[in-house]
């Protein structure tokens, strides 16, 4: 496998597929951002609409923009771990080809960084964010997507407590070299490439840190691998009629994170019982 060293210090790694109705929206806002010290590598998993077309014009206009040509993927998570793998960087950002970025989401992403790695020296650090949820044409739908879905990303903060949820959004992150350095390949049990990365960090007692301000406009719209209506409306009477999926989705979980040593399922389950009680005294319940 060919590896390519970013010149700069962030590359940003954008899986794309089937994204020519937004992708132009997407770059335009990498381009705005206020950081520039990022390169940003883009493979694409065999779109057949005008992704191609769009990818060639940006990258033929401006320098920082890379198409690495090699076999399909065949699928997004797939695509994101391929990029990371031949990438080299000191730091990461994975990038969704139908979001849009808010002009200092780099430039405060790196600030977090630098001061998180200025307390915890060589520790692996993931650095993520809220986002606003959108409908297809941008306009905001909910302020808050940990607030849509009831996340408490301080309640989740070692791998035990992953159980609860995977916590991190893969178009939030930025991480450090220290993370990629602990990530196991290849990628057999994993959920999805955020949920991965996340899992493989806390195992090495690295540290995810929030920032508890939306920088991605998260859009929402018929085509969405994964959309905030996955996770939204889960209370009673959710649950009891979609009690098959949320098993399935728990056993992938905790299959996951049993493949990274985990433990038992009994433990699994205290931790999501753990997590709910944090919830509910929180909120004085």
């Amino acid at each position: 496998m060919d590896k390519i060293t970013s010149p700069t210090p962030i590359a940003i790694l954008l899986a794309t597929y089937n994204g020519g109705q937004y992708l132009m929206e997407q770059l335009d806002s990498l381009l705005q951002q206020t950081c520039q010290e990022w390169t940003l590598y883009i493979h694409d998993d065999g779109s057949t609409d005008n992704t191609h077309a769009i990818l060639r014009e940006y990258a033929q206009k401006h320098s920082n923009i890379h198409i690495l040509e090699y076999e399909s993927q065949r699928g997004a998570m797939r695509n994101f771990l391929s990029l990371l793998q031949r990438v080299e960087a000191d730091y990461y950002m994975f990038c969704d080809q139908d979001d849009v970025w808010l002009k200092q989401k780099v430039e405060l992403s790196f600030e977090e960084m630098k001061r998180q790695e200025a307390a915890r020296q060589g520790k692996p650090i993931i650095v993520y964010t809220d986002l606003y949820v959108t409908d297809a044409a941008l306009n905001i739908t909910c302020n808050s997507f940990w607030q849509e879905i009831c996340l408490h990303p301080e309640f989740i903060t070692t791998f035990d407590e992953m159980a609860a949820s995977t916590a991190v959004t893969g178009c939030t992150m930025l991480f450090n070299r220290q993370v990629k350095d602990n990530v196991v390949f290849p990628a057999t049990h994993a959920t999805m490439h955020d949920a991965w990365i996340t899992a493989c960090t806390l195992r090495k007692n690295g540290k995810i840190i929030p920032i508890f301000q939306p920088l991605v406009y998260y859009r929402q719209h018929e085509d969405n691998c994964i959309g905030s209506d996955d996770l939204n409306h889960i209370n009673l009477a959710y649950r009891i009629k979609n009690f098959r999926t949320m098993q399935r989705r728990n056993w992938q979980l905790y299959r996951m994170l049993r493949s990274l040593g985990y433990g038992s399922i009994v433990k699994f389950f205290y931790y999501k019982w753990k997590y709910k009680q944090r919830i509910q005294h929180k909120a004085g319940l």
